[in-house]
């Protein structure tokens, strides 16, 4: 049997020999691969890889430093990856037992790295050219939530100990969505980041990686206060850390302007770590906030910073604040209901979502804006390009109803967002980019047909 040599760029190369009846590398696992190459190192960390296969990502696992265990629920994969270990110098480093999940597998408290190249193929479909060749459970998933939701409810079952500090780390195939869905984790509390996407004809397979939202740290809950960001000002600097009134009597928009809100909306900020700005523009992280809200809300965002409805009536808003090098306060105010105060005249989030609590869809902007921010001692931060990627889809919602910018009497069309934030737009004079939302307009395109 001939082997295959295996380089992942700059990293050592690896000799493996790969039997029929074991799942071999494939361009799936040299995204993993690279994924796992790009963490911070992390010595004597203890990780876990299940469904070992060949053996290749526990090799590169313990080529960065992680003290790895394996296992497989096909012994010919466990002697595989046994044999590939001891015939690249590896042999003795790395634990590997034949088990799997759903056969008593215990998961150890110190464990901080869970990987997995999920089984995808629909349990229900044959492949029998795929599959003559190695073992069913190296590639069909099960129903019912997958193998995805299975090893969920292990960790579950493990405690809050091992639950507040893995993070996992799992090949999933998202389009069309299989069995195993990350839904089911952000439904139980856990934030996730896009680390790779790769389509394979019509499949789109992803790396991702997902961790319990706020890492064990609780938020703050409040009957009342006058302001969240004011509030959010006396939390402690370490973790992710956030709070939610369920009233707000002093609530403040841009410019120091009042925020005008009815009883029942949702009242937070977050405590975003200032290293950010490094790396981040100001403008960027409110429309990458602005995007999860209007996800969560199931609305729309008008740039920079407004939730809205497909009006274009205003829902809720996204403010930053930050002074003397302390942490970004990110303020968040939703309305339930609308209303009209006045000349405020406002719409809520039971017209998108339905009667959902405040407190529920607090807890969908949090994992929201935790996946995209949370300090992850393992995993990179998303890259500028992808949350200009994030707010300029959740901008396209609003901006394909035909909406234009009106400024100074031109009527520009927005055509990109830049990884600053600011709006790219286009008009009679060519292009315009929009920095500061004083002085503009919006216009749907019916309102001067």
């Amino acid at each position: 049997m001939e082997g295959t040599r295996f380089t992942l760029d700059d990293m050592s190369a690896w000799e493996i020999i790969v039997p029929p009846t074991v799942y071999p590398p494939k361009e799936d696992t040299q995204m993993l691969c690279r994924v796992i190459s790009e963490l911070s190192a992390n010595t004597g960390g203890k990780a876990l890889e299940i469904g070992c296969g060949s053996g290749l990502v526990t090799m590169v696992l313990t080529s960065i430093g992680w003290d790895v265990s394996a296992c497989d629920v096909n012994p010919f994969a466990v002697a595989c990856t046994r044999g590939n270990m001891e015939a690249n110098g590896i042999s003795g480093k790395v634990s590997v037992i034949e088990s799997g999940i759903g056969e008593d597998m215990a998961i150890s408290e110190n464990t901080d790295l869970v990987v997995w190249n999920l089984p995808y193929l629909d349990e229900e479909v044959e492949y029998p050219e795929l599959l003559e060749k190695m073992e069913d459970a190296a590639l069909s998933d099960i129903p019912q939530g997958g193998w995805g939701r299975a090893l969920l409810q292990t960790l579950e079952n493990n405690g809050a100990a091992l639950c507040d500090k893995v993070l996992v780390i799992l090949v999933m195939r998202t389009d069309p969505e299989g069995s195993s869905r990350v839904t089911d984790w952000e439904n139980n509390g856990w934030s996730w980041r896009s680390l790779g996407i790769k389509r394979f004809g019509v499949e789109k397979i992803e790396v991702i990686g997902l961790w319990r939202t706020g890492s064990g740290v609780a938020a703050t809950i409040l009957d009342s206060c006058s302001s969240t960001m004011d509030e959010a000002a006396k939390l402690p600097e370490d973790g992710w850390q956030r709070v939610f009134s369920k009233i707000q009597t002093k609530g403040r928009g841009r410019m120091g302007s009042a925020w005008v809100s009815d009883k029942g909306g949702v009242f937070a900020t977050w405590n975003l770590d200032v290293s950010l700005l490094e790396n981040l523009s100001p403008g960027l992280i409110q429309t990458s906030i602005g995007a999860v809200v209007s996800d969560a809300l199931c609305a729309n965002m008008k740039w920079p910073n407004d939730i809205v409805d497909d009006n274009g009536m205003k829902m809720g808003g996204v403010l930053l604040e930050s002074s003397n090098n302390e942490a970004i306060r990110a303020g968040v105010g939703a309305n339930r209901n609308g209303f009209v105060k006045g000349e405020v005249m406002a719409s809520g989030w039971e017209e998108s979502l339905g009667a959902i609590d405040a407190f529920e869809v607090f807890l969908r902007i949090d994992r929201g804006i935790s996946s995209i921010f949370e300090s992850n001692r393992i995993m990179p931060a998303p890259t500028q390009e992808r949350l200009a990627l994030i707010s300029w889809k959740a901008l396209s919602r609003f901006l394909s109803r035909g909406v234009q910018a009106s400024v100074d009497g031109r009527l520009l069309r927005p055509t990109g967002l830049n990884t600053k934030g600011e709006l790219e737009t286009f008009g009679d004079g060519g292009t315009v980019v929009l920095r500061e939302l004083d002085g503009i307009g919006w216009i749907f395109s019916h309102e001067h047909a």
